[in-house]
Formats: structure tokens, C-alpha cells, sequence
């Protein structure tokens, strides 16, 4: 069924401005993890960031289900965010065919990495601000590059030209397992090489100032997510990249505070009062998980208001920007991938249509809204991932 009124409640309040830019999938399930996953039915489903955007089942399980294995529940198949980077990127020659931004968690494992390069090559997030900003616009200057930062770029470039050369010399004598993972040492080199040639240089350039701090205190954790944000925003006004992601924290959350919020009470099921404890034991009438909830959604709102305000041709950003937004969860005491809440977001040239409607798939593979939004940014395809979910769904 199809609604066309916006999806009004007080976590989707923030959104109120930009209601003619939204639409809200429902029905939509992560079947590929529901109906067959190396943890069992549809429970444990904290692993399931290998499957988000790549809609496949995981390499590898974790050690209680997978006797010997790596216990990393690593996705087997590159993610739908890489495979659209890559083609605009390499259309546009752009340096950074995905920025991957991240605020809590590690990488390198199913419960906290959305991007993939492939089996088992999960991609690197940056969650320092510093580290970040000095990836994308280190030298740079709105009259040109510093010198000194170009000597030292053609510096490790020399170096990385070596290395790379290096691994492929060894790779000729190694097996197909070993093989595999030096050409996903090698890609990273080429990688690093290409965003070191690269330097901002768009009409629009302005990147922003980035105050040192530790970001990892919890009362911080509202102006990190902000600054990870203007981030991202600043990288794709400059042209360096136009595909990112962003994880806001990893699936267990077990290091994400909300004291702004005056959430600071001793936890329910767990010691301390952290998301993880929320999501199972969400407070009085839910009062603490819909302040979460809505906290969240203020923050997707400031994206939406960052890339409208940012001029691109004749209109803004976010004209030609499309936003995938989504929980891993629907539940986050049963773990239930069933109905799980998304939410697009999608500028006037984008070929969606919004309005602010709420579209019920009454249990559709989320593998076919993945292959749909890639038509939308004008990569074509019949199907993403598991081949059993072929189709994309139409949202014209």
C-alpha cells in the first residue's frame, strides 16, 4: 500500500522541513539474513553489517558458530556503495571513489563495517576528525597546494610506487588464497596513490575548521557527529568524492553515551545506561529510546540542511544528492531484521518520487531498494547481491 502523507511522529519531527524530499520503505527485510545466516534464523543479528550493502551472506561466522574460523562475521562480496563509487568515480577521475566516516566502533568485522571491497575486504572508516580532515585538504590553500606539502606528496608517492611494484613481484609466486590477498594489499596502495595525486579544487571548496579534541568523551559526541558530517559535506562540495558513508556507531554500541540528553542513569540489564541497554530496555513508555531515536534523526536532518545550503550548479547539493538512511535493526531486544526502518531522502533531479509518502513492500527483500537506488545515481542494474532477490523496486 502506498500512503502519501508525511510519515508524521516525534522521531521524525526533525524532518518536518524536508518532508517533500522523503520517502519511507516499509516492509522492507534483510531476507538474506532472516532466511539463511551463519548464526541461525533470524537472531544475533549485531553481525549483520556485511550484509547492509552488500545483500549476500557472510564469509564467516563468529567463533561460537563458526568452530575455527576468524570470528569476524565478514561479508563475501563487495558493498553497493563501492561498486556506484567506482563507476562515478572513475567516470568523473575522482580521488576518493567512496569516503568512508565513521563516529564509534572498529572496522574489520560484520558488527561494525558497512564497506566492502570484496571477500572479505572490509574497508577502512576514519573516525578521528583530525586524521580526516588532514586526508582530504592537507596543502591545500584557495590559491593552490603548499609546496612543501607537494614534495612530501611526490615523496610517498615514490614510495608507494615501490611497494606496489614489490607486491606484485611476490604475488607471482604465491597461491590462489595468498594471491587474493596481496591484490587486496596492492588495490589499497593504488588507492592511497590516486588520493595523493588528487588536491580540493571545486567552485564551492570551503573546508571547514576542525577544533582538536577528544571526541570520544560522551558529552563530545554531539559535535563529533557534526564535524564528521561538515566533513563529508566539504569533501563532496570540493569534488573529492561523491559517494560516502557514515556509521554512526557499531551494532553493540556499547560505548555510546547520552548524557546531553540526561540520560545518565545506572543501566537496566547492563551496568551503565549505553545505547546498547536502551535498545533492550528502552526506559517508561520508551522515553529514553525515542530521545535516541529522535537525537539520531536530528542529526540526518542537519545532513540534509548542510547539503541544502551548499551551491551546486544552479540550485544546491542536495538537488542531486540521493540519502540512504537505516537502522540494523528493527527491534533492538528481539534483533529482528523484519520491517527494518529506512528512511530516503532524494533532491529534485534525482529520478525518485518523494513527497514525503510511505510506500508498505510488505516484506521485499532489501536487496531490491539497493538495486533500485543505484538506477536512481544513474547505475544501472537488474539485481544486487543474492541472485534469489533479483528486481528492483519501482519508486518513480
Amino acid at each position: 500500500g502506498e500512503g502519501s502523507s508525511f510519515a508524521k511522529n516525534e522521531i521524525c519531527t526533525p524532518l518536518e522541513a524536508f518532508k517533500s524530499k522523503l520517502l519511507f520503505p516499509r516492509g522492507i527485510d534483510m531476507s538474506v539474513w532472516a532466511e539463511d545466516n551463519p548464526f541461525g534464523g533470524n537472531g544475533d543479528a549485531h553481525h549483520n553489517y556485511g550484509a547492509i550493502l552488500t545483500g549476500t551472506q557472510l564469509a564467516t561466522g563468529d567463533p561460537p558458530h563458526d568452530p575455527g574460523g576468524p570470528g569476524l562475521a565478514l561479508a563475501s562480496s563487495k558493498s553497493i556503495d563501492v561498486l556506484i563509487g567506482e563507476t562515478i568515480g572513475k567516470q568523473a577521475n575522482l580521488p576518493f571513489y567512496t569516503l568512508n566516516v565513521r563516529a564509534r566502533g572498529e572496522d574489520g568485522n560484520g558488527s561494525s563495517t558497512v564497506s566492502w571491497s570484496g571477500d572479505r575486504a572490509p574497508i577502512t572508516s576514519e573516525r578521528d576528525p583530525e586524521k580526516l580532515f588532514e586526508t582530504l585538504f592537507a596543502g591545500y590553500t584557495p590559491e593552490g597546494p603548499d609546496p612543501a606539502f607537494v614534495r612530501l606528496r611526490k615523496k610517498r608517492q615514490s614510495v608507494l610506487d615501490y611497494v606496489g611494484t614489490a607486491l606484485e613481484r611476490q604475488a607471482t609466486h604465491l597461491g590462489t588464497e595468498d594471491r587474493r590477498k596481496i591484490q587486496l594489499h596492492l588495490d589499497s596502495v593504488r588507492t592511497i596513490e590516486r588520493q595523493l595525486e588528487s588536491r580540493a579544487d571545486a567552485a564551492n571548496c570551503q573546508p571547514p575548521s576542525v577544533t582538536p579534541g577528544d571526541y570520544q568523551q560522551a558529552d563530545m559526541f554531539p559535535a563529533y557527529v557534526d564535524i564528521q558530517i561538515d566533513l563529508m559535506v566539504a569533501a563532496m562540495a570540493c569534488d573529492l568524492t561523491r559517494v560516502c558513508t557514515f556509521v554512526i556507531s557499531d551494532s553493540h554500541a556499547y560505548d555510546t553515551y547520552f548524557p546531553f540528553l540526561d540520560i545518565n542513569q545506572q543501566g537496566v540489564e547492563f551496568p551503565t545506561r549505553h545505547q546498547h541497554d536502551i535498545a533492550h530496555r528502552p526506559g517508561e513508555n520508551d522515553r529514553d529510546k525515542i530521545a535516541v531515536e529522535k537525537w539520531h534523526i536530528e542529526k540526518f536532518a542537519r545532513l540534509l540542511e548542510k547539503l541544502d545550503q551548499t551551491p551546486e550548479g544552479e540550485g544546491s547539493m542536495l538537488d542531486n544528492t540521493c540519502i540512504f538512511w537505516m537502522n540494523s535493526l528493527n527491534n533492538g531486544f528481539s534483533h529482528t531484521v523484519l520491517n527494518l526502518p529506512m528512511i530516503i531522502a532524494a533532491g529534485a533531479n534525482v529520478p525518485l518520487r518523494t513527497g514525503g509518502r510511505t510506500i508498505d513492500f510488505k516484506g521485499t527483500a532489501h536487496n531490491k531498494l539497493l538495486a533500485s537506488l543505484a538506477n536512481a545515481m544513474d547505475v544501472p542494474m537488474e539485481a544486487w547481491g543474492d541472485p534469489r532477490y533479483a528486481g528492483p523496486l519501482d519508486l518513480s
